[in-house]
């Protein structure tokens, strides 16, 4: 047969379904320190957050990019549309901001017990004991804040993660409020044993979860959603790398 085809001049090529090519999507991250969970550093986002982001892009076929943007921008760039999904999120942040809007969540990523950490000799001293509480520029201490609007609790806020929990340490603050998780790393970090500041959970604080937003992309949202439920193996591997439950 290939000798009658070389004869009638006819040439058989083998064809190879071209690869397709992943989708590019840019996920809105945070601008700050905030490990296990995530950090950007300039140039490079990781943590938990990356890891798991990155996985189900390479699964699935997709080409993430990470734009940062501080957390007060951030926010208002994904109800807008300037990014195609956002990490973290969670409904009750800037409720304000997102009223009227058509944001999509995904289901809970990792949970997140935002609370305050004080000097273990302080620990169950009682919440008059705390008239300054330190946190990160462009977070909210929502269980704290009947307390800082009545007057009776003042916020002191750093630009850095790290630079609050120095001032915790040195008893500038009362307290640091923060993710429980992101402040034993911290913690380590300075050269500092995980528990030289502790969580009180007789103060007010808050258990939350961490969700992929969408205002363009729901249909991503729900990719990921199918994915993480696939996938709960991968989820648990990704999160004992990072020490997160």
């Amino acid at each position: 047969m290939k000798t009658l085809l070389a004869t009638l001049g006819l040439v058989t090529l083998s064809w190879t379904p071209m690869a397709q090519a992943a989708e590019p999507l840019v996920v809105g991250v945070e601008d700050t320190e905030y490990l296990p969970h995530y950090n950007w550093d300039g140039e490079t986002y990781s943590g938990f957050g990356a890891d798991i982001l990155n996985r189900f892009a390479a699964d699935e076929g997709y080409e993430l990019t990470f734009r940062a943007l501080p957390v007060s921008r951030l926010m208002q760039a994904v109800i807008n549309g300037d990014v195609d999904l956002k990490y973290p999120d969670n409904a009750y942040w800037s409720a304000d901001l997102k009223e009227g809007t058509d944001l999509v969540y995904s289901e809970p990523v990792v949970e997140a017990i935002d609370g305050v950490m004080v000097e273990p000799a302080n620990k169950g001293a009682g919440g008059e004991q705390i008239k300054r509480l330190g946190i990160v520029l462009g977070f909210t201490a929502f269980a704290w804040l009947d307390r800082i609007e009545s007057g009776s609790v003042a916020l002191t806020k750093n630009s850095s993660l790290t630079g609050m929990v120095r001032q915790a340490l040195a008893g500038r603050i009362d307290g640091a409020y923060a993710n429980l998780d992101v402040v034993r790393h911290v913690l380590v970090e300075l050269g500092h044993a995980p528990e030289a500041l502790v969580f009180d959970e007789s103060l007010p604080h808050s258990v939350s979860n961490y969700h992929l937003s969408t205002s363009t992309h729901s249909d991503v949202v729900a990719a990921f959603d199918v994915w993480m439920d696939a996938n709960p193996e991968v989820i648990a591997e990704l999160k004992a790398k990072h020490g997160l439950n």
